[in-house]
C-alpha cells in the first residue's frame, strides 16, 4: 500500500481551476458570485487574474454579498466550492496569480506538497515564488488575517508591544522643575 503523502508527482491537469470572468448583462451571475465569495482569495489576486482594477473587484464582492443574502444557492455554492478544492487547485492558483501574494489555498498546497516529499526549491519553482516564501509558509509565518473569519491575526509583538513605545512615563523621574 502506498501512502498518498509519499507520491512525488505534480498533478496540474485534473480538474482545471480557472477564475470565472464577470458575465455580460443579462447572463446568470450565480457562478461568478460564488467565485467572488470564495475565502482565501485577496482583492489583489482577483485583480490580477480577472484583469480588473481593485475598485471593480471590491464592487463585484459587494454585489456578490448582497446577492448571497437573498439567494441561499450562492452560499451553498461557496461551501461546495471550498469543499471541492484540492492541492492541485492551489498550485494552479499560484501559477496564475501574477504578482499578487500567494492565496491561502496555495499556502495549504505548499504544505501538502512538502508532505509528499518535494524539496523546498522544487516547490518554489512550481509555485513561482521564492524559497524563502516556501520556508515561511512551512514555518507558519506570514498570516496577517484569519482566512475564514476575516479578522486580523496579531503577532506576539503586536499583541504586547515593547515598553519603549508605551505612553507611560517612567516613575523614577529625577527631573526638577
Amino acid at each position: 500500500m502506498v501512502n498518498s503523502h509519499t507520491k512525488q508527482r505534480w498533478e496540474v491537469e485534473p480538474p482545471r481551476w480557472q477564475p470565472i470572468q464577470p458575465p455580460r448583462r443579462g447572463e446568470d451571475r450565480t457562478a461568478f458570485h460564488i467565485h467572488m465569495l470564495l475565502p482565501g482569495l485577496s482583492t489583489a489576486f482577483h485583480a490580477a487574474t480577472l484583469r480588473r482594477c481593485r475598485s471593480s473587484i471590491s464592487n463585484y464582492r459587494r454585489q456578490a454579498s448582497v446577492a448571497a443574502e437573498s439567494d441561499p444557492v450562492i452560499r451553498q455554492g461557496v461551501n461546495d466550492a471550498v469543499s471541492s478544492l484540492c492541492p492541485e487547485h492551489g498550485l494552479q492558483m499560484a501559477r496564475i496569480r501574477g504578482d499578487a501574494q500567494l492565496p491561502h489555498w496555495a499556502r495549504l498546497a505548499i504544505l501538502d506538497y512538502r508532505k509528499r516529499g518535494f524539496r523546498l526549491h522544487q516547490i518554489a519553482a512550481a509555485f513561482r515564488c521564492s524559497p524563502g516564501t516556501v520556508a515561511n509558509v512551512l514555518r507558519g509565518k506570514g498570516r496577517s488575517y484569519g482566512v475564514f473569519s476575516g479578522e486580523r491575526c496579531l503577532t506576539a509583538c503586536q499583541r504586547k508591544p515593547p515598553n519603549r513605545w508605551s505612553s507611560k512615563k517612567p516613575e523614577n523621574s529625577d527631573a526638577t522643575v
